[in-house]
């Protein structure tokens, strides 16, 4: 058989980079990083998508691509959701893991990690926006290829360059038009809980329609009061549940359970005996913090200041609340949840 001269055949380029044609500018940016930051001469790479980096005129496209991948020094991965989609790109990944090539892989988002484990077979991958991991690049090409490397300083701003230039690009990446059976399994059962909470809602717009149709055509209060009963509680355990957050979290200014339980039987009259042996140091940081005034054995709670006067109007808030609503509440919570706001195990169940 006869062969063209030496000079006429295809020899394989030092770089090739892998990549799918719907990310050609995102492949642009990273081959104007190996060329221009690095050093790495435009001859010595073969990007089939850019202008002088591709398939020569007058080349038979794939010929000319298998060609190129029979012996280059580097295989550039650029992995995004159209490279998987793209049958031909899948065939050079094949092609490059069945002749052993030096490979180095590049994740673009929103692929993750766990999209490509499978493929790669635990062979490293770098996110596309990882600065630190283009220095492994460098340092696989410059042992690889033969090329005079940029300066330090031009590699550098070439480098900051580059990843400023795609953070516009990665936002438009589109994600994969088709997904796998497990994540379509996952959606469907999304789906079903929501149709599932949707009819729920739906129910519960048509009993307040129904509600709201009877309530109008009432004038009597006492039958207002049995409408309301019949309905539920009408948001009185939100309201209950919202005070006493809010109670939790002005108490828990005061640094202390014992200050706080001091605190609140002052407030409901309840007795109180301070354990200075074991609590001193307690009562005296909440005397430097201005909540209680130590006064040989006459201690209080300063009441007029500030933090000490919100507490206070919330407590009356909550208080006047549970007075007004104690039936209602009672009906929501029934006998398990104390609901005396004075007492010892209410402060347990709602302030701990």
């Amino acid at each position: 058989m006869l062969r063209g001269p030496p000079s006429e055949m295809n020899v394989s380029k030092s770089v090739f980079i892998s990549h799918a044609v719907k990310d050609k500018e995102l492949v642009k940016e990273i081959v104007g990083l190996i060329e221009e930051g690095m050093g790495v001469p435009e001859e010595e790479i073969f990007c089939s998508s850019l202008d002088g980096y591709g398939i020569p005129n007058g080349k038979n496209f794939v010929t000319h691509i298998k060609d190129q991948l029979l012996e280059p020094k580097v295989v550039v991965l650029v992995l995004t959701p159209a490279y998987f989609e793209s049958k031909f790109c899948l065939s050079k990944l094949g092609a490059a893991w069945i002749k052993s090539h030096d490979i180095f892989p590049i994740l673009v988002p929103p692929l993750q990690y766990s999209d490509v484990k499978d493929v790669l077979l635990g062979t490293q991958v770098s996110k596309v926006d990882d600065d630190i991991k283009y220095n492994e690049l460098l340092t696989k090409l410059t042992e690889t290829v033969a090329f005079k490397r940029k300066s330090q300083t031009k590699w550098d701003l070439k480098r900051r360059a580059f990843l400023k230039a795609i953070e516009p690009m990665l936002k438009n990446i589109e994600g994969p038009s088709v997904v796998s059976a497990a994540d379509h399994k996952k959606l469907i059962d999304k789906l079903a809980e929501a149709e599932g909470e949707l009819d729920s809602l739906e129910e519960e717009n048509r009993l307040l329609k129904e509600q709201l149709v009877k309530t109008e055509a009432l004038k009597d209060k006492a039958d207002l009061a049995t409408l309301k009963a019949a309905y539920g509680d009408n948001g009185l355990s939100e309201q209950f549940l919202a005070l006493t957050d809010q109670m939790k979290e002005l108490l828990s200014e005061l640094r202390s359970a014992e200050i706080k339980k001091f605190v609140l039987c002052d407030h409901y009259g309840k007795a109180y005996s301070i354990d200075w042996f074991h609590n001193r140091e307690e009562f005296e940081r909440a005397d430097q913090y201005g909540f209680i005034k130590i006064s040989d054995g006459h201690e209080r709670p300063i009441w007029s200041k500030q933090k000490m006067k919100q507490l206070k109007q919330k407590l009356d808030e909550l208080d006047a609340f549970v007075a007004q609503n104690q039936k209602g509440l009672q009906a929501s919570y029934g006998d398990d949840v104390p609901l005396e706001p004075g007492d010892q195990d209410f402060w347990d169940q709602f302030y701990r």
